[in-house]
């Protein structure tokens, strides 16, 4: 089994670096399948398969650390890695602020985190179902001038071994396909987009996705220029999920928190968002895309409350071993693995869901006198950390609510606000859960959003 392989790997890595007189050391084996097939203009343009394996060495010597990354599983290769690493950490400085790595806790294996049809998933198969959707797509309307985006699968595994006895591992799959879709009439295009996320390749209904992106493709045609101001805003599942991932990274980040970067460090016990708003981080959860029973230092993954009934606290900060030892705490489980080209020492919610509420779309819609629904944001980055302060764009789907009915489409407009405004009025939250990458979230009806100008894409 691929697991217990790179936990072998893992294993006889830390014993080999043990071997060069240090004081502790950590290894992490992983292997990372991804398949993507992309379309664009109607028609398949790329279909590529990619597959990564190696291991993450982490070497400890008086305080000096050095990590480094090596893309092989071959033995010699991984202990030239291991020299090379054990060298950088004797000419480091060293960090005063480290403690030890995590010892060893009990952990058991999720079900379901793995789908063997999903990891197998060939490109004859994601073919036929871009096909389904491009036809669909084309069959609603006859002002539908093209079809783009993507089907991905991919299969994920990694282990984790440290000299303190930490021997742990974990598997999973994933899949996504995304729909835009571009109607034009005359001189104007109008834009849809549509995405589904899960762990199941069978989960993902592309007619479905296409039936969506079309409708709002076709109802974007002739958009209106809305001037800059404060709205009532809906925001849908993707809308949501961008927000909330990156509450997640700056503002749960014990990284952030520590620098003074993080908002919680300012309002701790304070109510800061509606009261109505509760979002964990549980990756143990079932309904969260990434389910792992380990982080990427084999710590046992638990439930984090996040924001409870609106309330931050100290219980809302994500730790690795690292930063947890800083301030004399244990790791929280969110040291990140080292299973994509992204790693980072940096610990973040990668599982976070927000607890859903009674409310449908059509209601929010129906209860917002003028305001402007969003589809997905495009773009974003923050501007002020410590206040939250976001800002980006809407794309593919914006449109002006008058009098409970979504009236016109817009030109997509750049919005400027801290969410700890934007979030502390939340009359309505969807009843139904969208997984949508590092989230797991709602529909929501928020009072109000600084929408600053209009862009002209």
């Amino acid at each position: 089994m691929v697991t217990e392989r790179l936990l072998g790997i893992a294993e006889k890595t830390v014993q080999y670096a043990m071997r060069q007189n240090i004081d502790q050391a950590q290894a992490s084996g992983f292997l990372l399948d991804t398949t993507l097939t992309r379309f664009a203009n109607s028609q398949i343009h790329q279909n590529v398969a990619t597959k990564k394996g190696g291991v993450l060495i982490k070497v400890i010597l008086n305080k000096q650390i050095s990590t480094t990354r090596v893309n092989t599983l071959e033995k010699e290769q991984i202990e030239k890695a291991v020299l090379q690493a054990v060298k950088i950490a004797g000419a480091s400085p060293p960090n005063k602020d480290f403690k030890s790595l995590p010892e060893p806790q009990s952990w058991a294996p999720i079900e379901g985190t793995f789908d063997e049809e999903t990891a197998n998933c060939t490109p004859m198969y994601r073919a036929e179902k871009v096909k389904e959707a491009i036809e669909t797509a084309h069959s609603k309307s006859s002002i539908v001038k093209a079809v783009a985006g993507f089907f991905s699968s991919s299969s994920m595994a990694y282990a984790v071994a440290n000299s303190l006895g930490v021997s742990a591992s974990a598997r999973i799959s994933s899949t996504n396909m995304k729909t835009t879709v571009i109607s034009k009439s005359g001189a104007s295009e109008g834009f849809g987009t549509a995405e589904k996320y899960s762990r199941r390749v069978k989960d993902i209904e592309p007619a479905v996705l296409a039936g969506d992106a079309t409708e709002k493709s076709v109802k974007s045609i002739n958009p209106i220029n809305l001037s800059p101001g404060e709205y009532e805003v809906v925001l849908s599942p993707l809308a949501s999920a961008t927000l909330l991932m990156y509450l997640g990274y700056i503002g749960f980040s014990a990284t952030s928190y520590q620098d003074g970067r993080s908002f919680v460090k300012y309002c701790l016990n304070q109510q800061v968002f509606d009261g109505k708003l509760n979002v964990k981080d549980d990756a143990r959860d079932p309904q969260t895309l990434y389910a792992t029973p380990i982080d990427g230092e084999g710590v046992p993954k638990r439930t984090s409350h996040l924001i409870s009934n609106g309330v931050v606290s100290e219980e809302s900060i994500c730790y690795n071993s690292f930063t947890a030892g800083k301030e004399g705490k244990k790791s929280t489980g969110h040291a990140l693995p080292p299973i994509s080209d992204f790693y980072s020492e940096r610990p973040m919610p990668f599982n976070l869901i927000a607890s859903p509420r009674d409310a449908t779309l059509e209601e929010m819609v129906a209860e917002t006198k003028r305001g402007i629904f969003v589809t997905t944001f495009h773009y974003v980055n923050p501007v002020e950390p410590a206040k939250m302060v976001l800002t980006g764009l809407t794309r593919d789907g914006t449109f002006l609510i008058e009098n409970g009915e979504i009236s016109k489409p817009i030109v997509n407009m750049r919005f400027t606000d801290s969410m700890l405004s934007a979030l502390s009025n939340i009359p309505l939250i969807g009843k139904k859960l969208e997984m949508i990458k590092a989230t797991t979230v709602p529909s929501m009806k928020i009072q109000k959003l600084k929408f600053v100008g209009i862009s002209a894409y």
